[in-house]
């Protein structure tokens, strides 16, 4: 992608590199039931970590922090070494596409935000095979919250994010990928704005000064500036839902 270094800038500026919050992690976590004491936990696109540090706090359990941009993965274990749990988190930077851990090592696989790179599909059948039988996936994906969203939504999400469907369409292929679904619920807007809207608000005055005149961070900051203001008057027709569930 032409610019990609801007994007990365702004991201590692912010406390996330898209929707989310601890409250909804904690939630997701302990919506599985009876889970395994110190669990090997994969955290596939981690970005900064928020929620493998959370995870890494509530889990007790061992994580492999997987993300193919090494800014992230510092920025990462550098929270982990001021909280004192950089012995849990193993930093790998490694794209998902090219995953080549042996079948059936995990416990936990999770992922916010981030599996739709793979495809939401095809991640649930990657994850199937990388998980333990009984293993737990946990991971948020774009959908409508809406059955009949408006034509601006479904053409901007639809080229932003072709593969995006309604909640009932994903569990249908949660359950054909050979999962049963433990739970799932909405992000909150606050889990977009708080750690992610609001933070790329802040920096994009800066940035944009900083770059002025470089048309392609510009291009990339405008998309940014765009995604905020589209979701603040569209925001009660799409979102973040997260998917708990189990390895059939």
């Amino acid at each position: 992608m032409e610019g990609i270094e801007y994007l990365y800038e702004l991201c590692e500026a912010l406390p996330r590199s898209g929707p989310g919050d601890n409250v909804s992690t904690r939630r997701a976590f302990y919506s599985i039931p009876r889970p395994q004491n110190q669990p090997f936990i994969l955290d596939i696109g981690c970005g900064q970590g928020m929620q493998t540090i959370e995870l890494a706090r509530i889990s007790d359990g061992n994580i492999i922090a997987l993300d193919n941009h090494q800014g992230f993965l510092d920025l990462l274990m550098e929270k982990a070494r001021k909280q004192g749990l950089e012995d849990k988190i193993i930093p790998q930077n490694l794209s998902m596409l090219d995953m080549d851990f042996e079948e059936e090592t995990f416990d936990i696989i999770w992922s916010e935000g981030a599996l739709y790179f793979m495809g939401f599909q095809n991640g649930l059948r990657r994850c199937h095979q990388l998980l333990k039988d009984n293993g737990c996936l946990a991971v948020t994906e774009l959908v409508y919250t809406v059955t009949d969203p408006p034509n601006a939504v479904v053409e901007y999400l639809g080229t932003e994010y072709p593969d995006i469907k309604n909640v009932a369409e994903n569990i249908e292929l949660i359950e054909k990928e050979r999962f049963n679904l433990i739970a799932n619920f909405t992000l909150s807007e606050s889990a977009w704005l708080d750690n992610y809207y609001i933070p790329i608000d802040k920096e994009l005055p800066r940035l944009t000064k900083k770059y002025q005149g470089n048309e392609v961070a510009q291009t990339i900051f405008e998309g940014f500036k765009h995604e905020v203001e589209f979701y603040r008057k569209y925001s009660k027709f799409y979102g973040y839902e997260f998917f708990v569930m189990q390895k059939r």
